[in-house]
């Protein structure tokens, strides 16, 4: 009896796993004030955390990959996310410093790392070959939907009961909802139930040899790929956690920067969908610097033009050319090298995004201490945007032929 394609299935349960991932890691900045407020722990200590939790989440990226190549993403992606629900609740019953940096900067990354974009990523490319991008592109948009459910939610949560009820709840969230759906619906490859990528046999003709991390890393397309990738997560991470502040600096109120990013993240979710509609029409290279080109000018805009509602207009402009480069990288590299090895490849690559992110977030606040405001970083970011959108101009976009005789062995 012929069973239905499921790979409509794994794309759920990697957009719910990405709400639920990225929606966690996001809330830290909620937690400070009560926090503060109960153990008078300085804010500037606290934003540390961020930082070694990012720095964690990069080192992490490449170790979980190997681990996907080795055990498949499905198991790696139910135990990470275990540990993120378990590391929530245990930061429920925080009472020193030390317990905070442990829980969320070390137990969150580690979890986040495995169940995040790359492993996620890794799953549904398994799954989709003619289909990849469109199918990584409304996964991914779990990314922007958590942030817009989880992120109210906490705050909502931690004002009507607490902050350590808070933890439990967003904690119960990964443990009973995401875990369960990917223990019991995933499966690491079509093969596995007997069935082919995106439910044609004739996808096992469309792929490209798969290729191992040594022979990625010796390659041209890469590191233009994955260098064009770090501006991204330059600036990606420098809005995201310098934006609200300078809101403030410009004389909004503090609820502004939320504001701000949520709407930022409403327009990145209706590109994500646009984009993954238009890749087989435009292409994945064409897309990629277009959505590069729209971030340029997004931070040549923010960094020329600084009052309150241009702010408004750099959120949307952002915001719709921020995460959707995330499935066409994703894309463009499984394209290229196949996915014997993806967990690893992925991993480097994500691994250089984030020290470029960590990069981002420091220089933010050196350059804002050390100036007074933000003009000379949002410039760097404009600058680094620019070679972004060079480097992806050498990108070979490899949407292999129908005609192609390869076999991939999936």
């Amino acid at each position: 009896m012929q069973h239905s394609f499921s790979g409509s299935k794994i794309v759920f349960v990697t957009f719910l796993t990405l709400m639920g991932a990225f929606g966690l890691n996001l809330t830290a900045g909620q937690f400070f004030a009560p926090l503060n407020e109960a153990y008078g722990w300085d804010l500037t200590v606290l934003s540390l955390a961020v930082s070694v939790n990012m720095i964690t989440w990069g080192v992490f990226q490449p170790v979980m990959g190997k681990l996907i190549d080795r055990f498949g993403p499905k198991v790696v992606i139910a135990s990470s996310a275990g540990l993120m629900g378990i590391a929530f609740i245990l930061s429920a019953t925080i009472t020193q410093l030390w317990q905070f940096f442990l829980y969320y900067g070390v137990f969150t990354a580690i979890g986040f790392a495995g169940c995040g974009s790359m492993a996620n990523s890794v799953l549904v490319s398994r799954w989709f070959m003619k289909k990849r991008v469109k199918m990584l592109t409304r996964s991914s948009m779990g990314m922007n939907i958590g942030q817009l459910i989880l992120l109210p939610l906490t705050g909502f949560l931690i004002a009507s009961s607490g902050f350590r009820s808070a933890f439990v709840v967003l904690g119960l969230i990964m443990l009973v909802i995401v875990v369960p759906l990917v223990v019991f619906v995933v499966k690491n490859n079509p093969k596995d139930v007997n069935q082919s990528p995106d439910g044609d046999a004739t996808s096992f003709f469309t792929a490209a040899k798969s290729a191992s991390l040594k022979e990625a890393l010796q390659s041209r397309e890469f590191w233009v790929a994955t260098l064009g990738f770090a501006t991204c997560g330059f600036t990606l991470y420098l809005v995201t956690m310098h934006l609200p502040n300078f809101a403030v600096d410009l004389g909004g109120g503090k609820s502004l920067g939320g504001q701000l990013l949520g709407l930022a993240a409403l327009a990145s979710a209706c590109s994500m969908w646009v984009t993954g509609q238009l890749t087989r029409s435009i292409g994945k290279k064409k897309l990629l610097v277009i959505l590069y080109i729209m971030r340029l000018l997004a931070f040549i805009w923010l960094a020329m033009s600084p009052g309150i509602w241009q702010l408004y207009v750099f959120a949307i402009v952002y915001g719709a050319s921020s995460m959707p480069i995330i499935p066409l990288v994703t894309g463009v590299i499984s394209d290229k090298f196949g996915k014997n090895a993806m967990g690893s490849i992925l991993g480097f690559s994500w691994f250089i995004h984030q020290v470029f992110a960590a990069l981002g977030v420091y220089l933010g606040g050196y350059f804002r201490s050390l100036t007074g405001d933000y003009t000379f970083v949002f410039w760097m970011g404009a600058v680094l945007l620019a070679i972004g959108v060079v480097l992806t101009t050498f990108i070979k976009d490899t949407s292999v032929p129908a005609s192609s005789k390869t076999v991939a062995q999936y």
